[in-house]
C-alpha cells in the first residue's frame, strides 16, 4: 500500500515509480489521496467514470525492469505512452508531477495530431491537459532535441523519431 501526502487530490489514477524489482510504475487509482511517490495523475473526461472495483485495489504493476541501462529506460518511456493512453481512453486529462527526488527519469511529452500533421510539447508540469484529441504521443528524455523546430510531420515518423529518442505509440 502506498503512503500518503497529507492533501486531498481529484479521482482518477496516479502514475507511480517504484524501486522494487529492478525499478516499475504502478497504477493506483484513488478518490482523492495522493501516493507521495506519484510522478503523474490522470481523471477522467466529462461525463465519464473509472468503474468502482478499480478503487477497491491495491496498485496495479503496470510495466517493470524499467531501471539502469538505455533498453530499460525505453520500458519506462513505454510506461508513460501506456499511461497516457488509459486517459485518452477516458476522454481524460493529464499532470506529470516532478519526480527527482523518486528517482524516475524525468520526460518531455509530445503529442501528435493527425489532421494538422503538428507535434505539440504537452507541458504536464504546469496542470491538467486534455489529451482525448491526440491520435499519438511520444515519451522522450527532458529537453531532448528530437521535435524541436518540426512544425509539420507525417504520423510514421513522429512514431519512428520518437521510438529512437525513447517510446512513441498511436492512442
Amino acid at each position: 500500500m502506498p503512503e500518503f501526502a497529507t492533501e486531498e487530490g481529484p479521482e482518477g489514477c496516479y502514475l507511480m515509480f517504484d524501486t522494487l524489482s529492478g525499478g516499475r510504475l504502478l497504477l493506483y487509482y484513488s478518490r482523492g489521496k495522493i501516493p507521495l511517490n506519484a510522478i503523474g495523475f490522470w481523471c477522467p473526461g466529462p461525463g465519464k467514470a473509472i468503474q468502482g472495483f478499480k478503487f477497491k485495489q491495491s496498485s496495479q504493476e503496470l510495466i517493470k525492469g524499467i531501471a539502469g541501462g538505455d533498453q530499460n529506460r525505453k520500458k519506462y518511456f513505454s510506461g508513460w505512452c501506456q499511461f497516457i493512453k488509459q486517459a485518452k481512453a477516458m476522454g481524460g486529462y493529464v499532470i506529470k508531477f516532478p519526480n527527482a527526488e523518486q528517482g524516475g527519469v524525468e520526460v518531455d511529452i509530445i503529442g501528435f495530431r493527425k489532421e494538422s500533421e503538428e507535434p505539440i510539447e504537452l507541458d504536464l508540469e504546469e496542470g491538467l491537459i486534455e489529451v482525448a484529441d491526440l491520435d499519438a504521443i511520444s515519451v522522450v528524455p527532458k529537453h531532448n532535441p528530437t521535435f524541436r523546430g518540426i512544425k509539420t510531420i507525417v504520423e510514421s515518423n513522429f512514431l519512428d523519431m520518437g521510438n529512437l529518442a525513447g517510446a512513441a505509440i498511436n492512442i
